[in-house]
């Protein structure tokens, strides 16, 4: 059974800890502990007694059985574990800890550190932390600053301070937040500065374009002074898509959303779409969706949609 201490009575720290419900498990995304601290210079570390299993000295270290990211927002310190080694932390860094990982961390005597952190797990936060971002070998990822990051923190520690009606979600849903704002943080680390990356958002922005989905690669490439090959390595690891396939789900949505709200024929979507016969953008929709145009507006249009002067007031 967890331990849950009440959470620390100084406006320089909290934390909590939780048993995990069943329908938190079933939920596929829990916390099971989350707070923060300002450690000042030279202040025994940590600052309180935690929990059997989540208390640790420099000395020993530790190993959880849980995932944890702990955000430092100000001072530096150092962290040590097997497989990623010792690596100085600073301001703006995320420790990521891995389940069954030995490791240790502490701020510098010097400056101290602020600290906030989340531990997480259930089955939609494992498949989360398959991506190749999170590996043990890396355990120290270069943020920055980061409102947005903080302030999942400190939702988190709010919900744990009201305990709502459900908190338990709401908790799940900010551990895959702070996810979503870690991986979202690394890709505009990785791009900023890079004239590349506006050559890319340029790319995208025209793709998205009605009638545009036809753009040949060379001519994209050759506007933007690069080689088809780097071009498509880097529109890639911006936007998760190949050129052609970015372009092909655009449409598709775009055809989705005109079948499924509109009664336009479906020969005038396609031309709005920039294709040149209905006969043609009826074979490249069945391609992406398995469903012929009215095919699919039969089947996934539930209700009739009124035409002008049928709809009936209930006033």
């Amino acid at each position: 059974m967890h331990q849950t201490p009440q959470p620390s009575s100084s406006s320089l720290a909290f934390y909590r800890y939780l048993p995990v419900s069943p329908e938190a498990t079933q939920w596929g995304a829990y916390v099971t502990t989350a707070g923060y601290a300002a450690v000042e210079p030279h202040a025994p570390y940590p600052p309180h007694t935690h929990p059997t299993g989540h208390h640790f000295t420099w000395a020993k270290g530790r190993i959880l059985t849980s995932f944890q990211f702990i955000y430092i927002a100000h001072g530096r310190g150092e962290f040590e574990s097997v497989p990623g080694g010792h690596q100085l932390v600073e301001a703006g860094d995320l420790i990521v800890l891995f389940p069954d990982v030995w490791h240790r961390y502490r701020p510098d005597p010097e400056t101290g550190w602020d600290e906030h952190w989340l531990e997480l797990d259930g089955d939609y936060i494992r498949t989360l932390m398959r991506r190749p971002e999170f590996t043990p070998e890396r355990p120290v990822l270069q943020l920055g600053h980061v409102p947005e990051l903080l302030q999942a923190y400190e939702t988190a520690c709010e919900l744990l301070r009201r305990e709502p009606a459900g908190y338990q979600f709401q908790l799940g849903a900010q551990a895959v937040q702070v996810l979503a704002l870690t991986l979202s943080a690394i890709k505009q680390k990785n791009w900023s500065g890079k004239p590349a990356a506006e050559l890319i958002r340029e790319a995208r922005n025209a793709l998205a374009r009605p009638g545009n989905q036809h753009l040949r690669l060379e001519e994209m490439a050759r506007k933007h002074n690069m080689s088809c090959t780097n071009f498509r390595r880097l529109f890639k690891a911006q936007t998760g898509f190949a050129p052609h396939q970015f372009a092909m789900q655009i449409t598709v949505g775009r055809a989705r959303d005109l079948l499924y709200n509109t009664t336009l024929p479906v020969s005038h979507i396609a031309q709005t779409l920039g294709f040149n016969s209905i006969f043609y953008f009826s074979r490249f929709f069945k391609k992406q969706t398995g469903l012929a145009p009215a095919d699919y507006r039969r089947r996934k249009t539930g209700y009739p949609i009124p035409t002008e002067g049928t709809a009936t007031s209930i006033l």
